[in-house]
This record gives structure tokens, sequence and C-alpha cells, in this order.
């Protein structure tokens, strides 16, 4: 009798397939049978599991109240058809199974309807429910596409190759009720020099947004016009002041690639980390660490550039936070240098294409580290090197 429920669960998950298959597009057998099984897998078994205990008891035991598990349980999963589908179903099998047990009696008579009318009520209150669910996913779905739409407009994939610098980029952002975080990075051949920036805002969603937007703008317009390095800073930050929301300042750092160095200026951001030719592994801490971007009246005296040397073979890694806030299942943070000297160090480094290897390299384990956790931060790495042709100005 058991195998009879398991047909008729069988039978029943084929008719709700074929009546979602007409309202859902069509993308392979394979994808679309895991899609019905996880909207209405469980609330089937339900159905197949209650009858089979119940008809396995004997009359000793109940078991059919518990029918009303399958369509609550599906608001969760399945579209309101398919409650209804799964609901009316029960229906028939709730009398079957009474009056197996032997309450179908006139003593049980009354509690039996009104079970009956509760059961439809809450069929229609799940239906109710997922309709709700289903409003809110698209109304998020579209939400969350503006958003990220947004947020590539302004974080353009850098050129392969810049004014005899090589560079790769890899995001990893999380999306999460369309708050996306508010990492940044642009790279530009100016007069000077390649000029880039990285940054963090200070908060997530549309406004994190619009402040990296206006931080790239004022990046953009005084790297070319700025000899100084940190006076493109202050340009910046001025900037960020008068046009970003009060609450908003950026982490951020500013970097120059000149003949033989590098310069840098720290406000407030992670250190980046250089991988020398000979595979030592080093964290440039800057010796005058600099206030966040928006934050200038509280230090205003400027923040002078350090320079440290970057020959050909040397790599350079700029990060955001979101790598060293990235914990594992237990609760551990990422190792960002200890996992970089691992990976990179000591010649492991890709002769062919260093900067693309290293950032796919650290993104991979950044990826297993947190295992199917979903990151604490969006997280940002950048690399470059110099090309064989030595042309950066």
């Amino acid at each position: 009798m058991a195998g009879g429920a398991g047909g008729g669960g069988a039978w029943l998950l084929a008719i709700i397939g074929s009546t979602m298959s007409s309202r859902v597009p069509q993308r392979g057998a394979g994808v679309a049978t895991r899609s019905l099984v996880r909207q209405v897998g469980l609330p089937v078994a339900i159905l197949v599991a209650v009858t089979a205990l119940d008809l396995s008891t004997g009359h000793s035991t109940v078991f059919y109240p518990f029918l009303l598990l399958a369509p609550t349980l599906a608001a969760a999963t399945a579209p309101p058809l398919a409650i209804l589908i799964i609901g009316g179903a029960s229906l028939p099998l709730r009398y079957w199974l009474a009056k197996v047990d032997g309450y179908l009696g006139p003593e049980y008579s009354d509690l039996f309807h009104v079970s009956t009318w509760m059961y439809v009520m809450a069929t229609a209150l799940a239906m109710y429910l997922s309709a709700a669910r289903i409003r809110r996913e698209q109304a998020l779905v579209a939400v969350s596409e503006v958003a990220v739409a947004a947020q590539r407009a302004i974080l353009m994939p850098p050129s392969d190759a810049l004014g005899g610098v090589r560079l790769a980029v890899r995001y990893f952002a999380v999306v999460a009720e369309a708050e996306l975080g508010g990492d940044l990075y642009i790279a530009l051949d100016t007069p000077f020099g390649v000029r880039l920036i990285i940054g963090d805002v200070l908060g997530k969603g549309l406004g994190a947004v619009r402040t990296a937007a206006i931080t790239i703008g004022a990046f953009r317009e005084a790297a070319y016009d700025e000899p100084e390095l940190a006076d493109v800073a202050r340009r910046i930050d001025t900037s960020v002041v008068r046009n970003a929301p009060a609450d908003r300042f950026v982490t951020a750092l500013l970097v120059e690639v000149r003949p033989e160095h590098v310069s840098f200026v720290h406000r407030g951001h992670e250190e980046p980390v250089a991988i020398r030719a000979d595979g030592t592994v080093h964290v440039l801490e800057p010796p005058e660490p600099g206030v966040p971007l928006g934050l200038g009246e509280l230090d205003p005296e400027p923040t002078r550039p350090w320079v440290v040397p970057f020959h050909q073979g040397d790599l350079l890694l700029l990060m955001t936070d979101g790598f060293a806030d990235a914990r594992d299942s237990a609760g551990r943070h990422y190792p960002v240098v200890e996992r970089i000297r691992e990976l990179l160090g000591e010649g492991r480094l890709d002769e062919t294409n260093p900067v693309v290897s290293a950032v796919e390299r650290l993104g991979a384990d950044l990826n297993r580290h947190v295992g199917g956790l979903r990151l604490a931060d969006d997280a940002l790495v950048l690399a470059l090197t110099r090309t064989t042709d030595r042309t950066a100005s």
C-alpha cells in the first residue's frame, strides 16, 4: 500500500509539472525538473509520507491531519497554482484516510468538517502568502538589477595594459537586497604617469554607489591636472565633502607609477602588498597614514606620498577590506598576507600573465575560504606589474 502512495505522489508531481510548464520558460528538461523538485518536492513528499504512514500503522493511529503541512510549507517555495493543486489533491486523500481510519462516523462528523474547512482556509492563506512572496522577489530582482547596472557603469574594467603597466582586477560583489557596496577603482594614463585609485565607501546601497561615482569623477579630472599626487587626493576630498551624502566617506589608496618606482598616498585604506621579482612578499606600510577622503577637515595637513621601488618583474596587489573581513564557517578571517605568500610568493607567479594569474588565484582561494557562506562585504583586488616595454612615464 505504501508503494501505491508513492505512485500517487509521482502522478501528482507530473500533473503539477505539466501545469507549470506552460508558465515557465523552457530551459532544458534537466533545469525544469530540478526547479520543479525544489518548488513542490517537499509538499508532495509530505503527502506520500503521511499517506504511507497512516496506512501502514492501521486504525490505531491517525495521521491524516498532518496533510495540512503540505500546502502550508508549499507557500515558501511553490507558486499559488501549485499550492491549489496540492491542496485540491489532498482533500479527497484526507477523506479516504479518515474513512480507512474509521473517523467518518456520526460521532466524528462535526470534527472532520471543521478540520476540512480549516484545511481549505490554510490552503487559501498559503496561496496568498506565496503570491506575496513572488511579488517581493520580483521587486527585489528589479531593484538589484538597477543597482548592479549603476555600479557596473562606474566600475569599467581597466585596459589590460596602460602606459607600460599591465593590470588585472577582480571584483566580488555582495548583493543583499540591492545593498551593493561602494568598492571602487580606476586607472588612467596621465602626463604624470599611470595613476590609479582604489577605495571603499562607507556603507552600502545606491548611496554608496553614488559616492563612488563622485570619487571616480573627481579623480578622473584631478589626475590629469595636478602634478602632485597629494593634490589629487585633496581635490577628491573636497569633491566628496561637497557632493556626497553627509554620512559618507571613502577609504582610498592613490597610486602613481613612475620609472623604477611607485608613489602612494594613503587615505585610510588597506596597505598594498608587493611581490618582488625574487619571490619575496612585502606589506608596504605607509609612514604617514592619512584620514579617509571626505574627512579631510580632521587632518588639514596634506598627506605626503611615500615612494617604493618598482622594477621589472615586481607585482603590486591593491585590495579592499572585503578580503580581510571574509570569514569561514568557523568565523576565522581570511589571512590575506599569509595566503599571498603561499599562493604567489617564492617564484609561484605565472610569468606568462602574472597579473591575471594573481587575481584569479586569490579570488578562487577567497571563495574556497568562505565555502558556501556569503562574503561579509564586497571584495576587490587589483594587480599591476610593468610590461616588458618600459614606456611608463
